[in-house]
């Protein structure tokens, strides 16, 4: 196949964008990368998430019925960063076929990776892999259309638009492929997306699709307000946990019993050498085999309510145990609790979000027409639209 220069309206597709997304993660301000806006100035930046999060789940806490401080509680309790690796490992099989060309379960979870090692907030749930897949089948139906008249996305204009992704994002390419590879994911990936986005903008420019998007400054206001008075831009207090094991071997009832009490013993005097967090090391001295768990972070106001008690009386001076358990005895300090409020969007922000949704739907309807050409097979009829 050779590769044309485009000309006409689709010159006008693969021409360097000047916006710049920004995503609000929790920790701090990052960088959310919509790939539309690399192509043209058409659709803006992602919609802002108002979404709190930033820690991981508590986990392997030993069931108390009086404080409720189970796995299934703190688990639970965790604040949400939607942020989530998807794994790979049962990635298998073909989810769809577009004129013969295969998208696999594969390449859904590279997609969800991908995009949340871009700033994106995905799970992997039925809803984010049935959209990701029509987004995969649109751009192999769109690729196969332009197959069929020989138009190929140059590779030095896919190596262009990644290098300029790579300066708004303030990095290198080292850096971002450090940056994917921390979900799983490789570089060409991401060129796969940049090329599938492109030739839907082919398919659009061919179709002299309407790609111009013009809010109401109303609706902004609207929608901005909507967004102010959403509960999850409250603060939201998070507590530091960390938990320490003093682990009982598997044995007879009778003997466990017995094991259970004097590690209960230990632990009280772990408990009473606690001064606080950084003593947990020096308060086990002497201990055998006791286990520090990491320090995880929870919503405080989804803990159980005894549990919440519990631990703001014994404060970041006191540990909360012995608590008996199946594999030993545990206990549990609080290392403190802090405020996180989720970053308050701008008002261009909540615009672009807008124009996006619009702008979608611009691109589902030419991407609709288009189809009609494409045969498309869905393996899973779960998948299927």
């Amino acid at each position: 196949m050779k590769t044309l220069r485009p000309s006409g309206p689709a010159k006008s597709i693969l021409r360097v964008s000047t916006l710049t997304a920004a995503v609000l993660l929790l920790a701090g301000c990052g960088q959310q990368i919509d790939l539309y806006d690399y192509f043209d100035d058409d659709k803006p930046a992602a919609s802002p998430s108002v979404n709190a999060g930033g820690a991981q789940p508590a986990n392997a806490l030993v069931s108390n019925s009086t404080l409720g401080a189970t796995d299934a509680a703190l688990a639970n309790a965790r604040p949400s960063s939607g942020i989530e690796k998807v794994s790979l490992k049962d990635a298998q099989g073909v989810a769809a076929t577009v004129d013969d060309l295969p998208v696999t379960n594969f390449d859904i979870s590279q997609r969800i990776n991908l995009e949340n090692a871009l700033g994106a907030r995905l799970s992997a749930d039925l809803p984010t892999r049935k959209r990701i897949l029509g987004t995969l089948v649109n751009e192999k139906v769109a690729k196969s259309k332009a197959s069929k008249v020989n138009f190929k996305i140059p590779e030095r204009d896919l190596n262009k638009r990644l290098d300029g992704m790579v300066k708004r994002m303030k990095l290198t390419r080292e850096g971002l492929k450090q940056r994917l590879g921390e979900k799983g994911v490789n570089e060409s990936t991401l060129k796969n997306q940049i090329e599938g986005s492109l030739y839907i903008r082919w398919v659009m420019s061919q179709q002299n699709s309407e790609t111009k998007v013009e809010i109401d400054e109303a609706a902004v206001d609207a929608k901005f307000n909507e967004i102010l008075a959403d509960p999850r831009m409250k603060p939201v207090t998070v507590i530091s946990l960390q938990q320490v094991e003093l682990p009982v071997e598997k044995t007879t009832e009778a003997m466990r019993q017995q094991l259970l009490y004097a590690r209960s013993i230990e632990a009280r005097q772990i408990m009473k050498r606690y001064k606080g967090c950084r003593s947990i090391k020096s308060a086990s001295k002497d201990v055998f085999n006791v286990k520090m768990g990491k320090r995880v972070d929870a919503d405080l106001g989804k803990l159980p309510a005894e549990l919440q008690k519990a631990l703001r009386k014994a404060g970041t001076r006191k540990m909360i145990g012995p608590i008996p358990g199946p594999t030993g005895v545990r206990l549990i300090a609080n290392c403190g609790t802090r405020k996180i409020s989720p970053p308050r969007p701008s008002r261009a922000q909540v615009k672009a979000s807008l124009r996006n949704e619009r702008f979608e739907a611009v691109v589902q309807q030419a991407m609709a027409k288009a189809r009609e050409d494409s045969f498309i097979d869905y393996k899973d009829p779960s998948f299927r639209p």
